[in-house]
């Protein structure tokens, strides 16, 4: 169960603000045209006693039965033609009296609005249809040739227009704080070229019914204004429902829209599973087959040195037991790669902080490659101090970036690491005279399970995953690492990794000033 919100004070006495503010707005179109017509009538009591007034107060009111909703709520009547008329056939005064009492808003019937507000509403489309007859009767009369009857016409629908909307838009941008010129657009209907046409059509039909009545009298009015009104109200209703089919053409654009967007976003999705399944299928391909040489070199090894002729030749059983060495080794590291990729998530969070002496832990990554150590050479700044870091990853990405550099190159070729200090950073760079690696292929070497050459005939062993893995540990270590490779000549692969680990607390380690001075 939800309960509502109680109202601020500040907001209570905006409200009642506006209320005050409103009702003054209505008081003042209300009081100055009810005390005009009140004085008009004291000084001209009979003017008002004409039969025609209520033919015409009727007709209007009948008419206002059928209102029109335009935006934002705001209706309108379909009875400007036959006000028009009475703007023509009468002055300001009677026609701002008939309009009075004729036209009103038909919620007034269902007690919706508020008796001031009903009335406001009569007395601002009364001021309008008086505004009509003042300027018409200023430029012209029934009689006056059209070239004087049309201007006055024009002039008149323009004025009562004028006065119509702005009481209008006022009364919007009070009440709902819609900007004057949007609610002065409000109403419109259809485009202004529209509008403006049909405006001008209806002031021609006002024109004519005013001549009607003048030379037929009552019941020509209501044989030419009874199928107007109707058609009039048609064309609305078809207006309207015209715009509510444009809405839901709209929707229905954009639905479809969004559905392409799906629709773009599942094929895009199947085909990184096609591409992640190729990938897989690959992976698996080069896996066994990396998996299965060292195997075979084992086991073959091992069924060889069974055999008795082997027995006593001890030369030939340290070959073969060092062959042996070394492709467990190469299963080892393999096997320890793809685990290693497997958990780099959990290995993202279990980090092992500690002082890490760099020179020590990159001659273990060389003394760790066995017969290869050889061909490393080593160049080790004496100026960089104690690091804090995690040694174990630091280790896996010296030994990949070795690994990587020894498989590439030549046999008989040296690969050499270097470290020197960069201000509170050491750069270590692992440097090979290999196969070098083209610029278009640059962008990839970093993806997982990537590799230039990854045929069934390539020349050179691996999955895809030393590379990739040094990339994700580099970024657990809050490293870099960028690489430059000339093709033919060698690659370089630079290391970026600050003294202290970026999640160290203050405290819990030595200060960078102790760690320089304890080196």
């Amino acid at each position: 169960m939800s309960s509502a919100v109680p109202p601020t004070p500040a907001s209570a006495a905006r409200r009642r603000g506006l209320r005050r503010a409103l009702t003054g707005y209505e008081l003042a179109v209300v009081v100055p045209l009810a005390a005009w017509l009140s004085y008009e009538a004291i000084r001209r009591a009979g003017m008002f006693a004409r039969p025609a007034l209520l033919f015409w107060i009727v007709a209007i009111a009948v008419v206002d039965l059928m209102p029109v909703g335009l935006t934002g709520g705001v209706q309108m009547s379909l009875s400007f033609p036959i006000e028009l008329a009475v703007a023509i056939l009468y002055g300001p005064v009677l026609a701002a009296f008939i309009t009075l009492f004729g036209s009103f808003d038909p919620r007034e019937l269902k007690g919706k609005i508020r008796p001031l507000k009903a009335t406001f509403i009569r007395a601002q489309v009364a001021w309008s249809i008086a505004a009509e007859s003042a300027v018409f009767h200023t430029l012209g009369e029934l009689h006056s040739p059209w070239y004087r009857l049309a201007p006055a016409v024009l002039a008149a629908i323009a004025a009562g227009y004028l006065v119509n909307a702005l009481c209008v838009a006022f009364y919007l941008r009070m009440d709902s704080g819609v900007p004057l010129r949007q609610g002065m657009a409000a109403m419109h209907v259809g485009s202004p070229r529209e509008f403006l046409l049909s405006y001008v059509g209806l002031s021609l039909f006002g024109l004519v019914t005013a001549q009607f009545f003048l030379h037929e009298g009552l019941w020509s009015v209501v044989v030419f204004v009874g199928p107007l009104v109707f058609g009039r109200q048609m064309y609305f209703k078809s207006r309207a429902l015209s715009d509510r089919l444009t809405e839901q053409n709209g929707l229905l654009a954009e639905q479809a829209r969004q559905l392409q967007q799906h629709l773009d976003r599942e094929q895009n999705a199947v085909a990184e599973l096609r591409e992640l399944n190729r990938m897989k299928s690959e992976f698996v391909a080069v896996a066994s087959h990396e998996l299965r040489t060292p195997l075979t070199t084992i086991i073959g090894y091992a069924k060889t040195l069974r055999r008795p002729e082997f027995t006593g030749d001890a030369a030939l059983r340290e070959e073969f037991l060092a062959t042996m060495e070394r492709q467990g080794d190469r299963l080892l590291r393999l096997v320890e790669n793809l685990l290693a990729a497997s958990n780099v998530e959990h290995d993202r969070k279990a980090l092992s902080l500690d002082s890490v002496d760099l020179s020590d832990l990159i001659r273990g990554a060389v003394e760790a490659l066995g017969a290869n150590a050889s061909r490393v050479r080593l160049e080790v700044a004496s100026d960089i101090p104690v690091l804090i870091t995690d040694g174990d990853k630091l280790t896996r990405i010296l030994t990949n970036l070795l690994d990587n550099a020894l498989k590439y190159s030549p046999p008989a070729s040296a690969s050499e690491v270097h470290a020197t200090r960069s201000g509170e950073w050491v750069s270590i760079e692992v440097r090979d005279q290999g196969i070098g690696i083209e610029s278009a292929e640059l962008g990839r070497i970093f993806d997982r399970f990537y590799q230039a050459d990854s045929s069934p005939t390539r020349s050179f062993n691996g999955v895809g995953l030393g590379l990739s893995l040094v990339k994700e540990l580099v970024e657990v270590l809050g490293a870099t690492i960028e690489v430059s490779s000339d093709p033919g000549v060698g690659s370089v692969f630079t290391v970026g990794l600050p003294f202290m680990h970026p999640s160290v607390e203050a405290g819990s380690f030595p200060t960078l000033t102790d760690l320089v001075a304890s080196s």
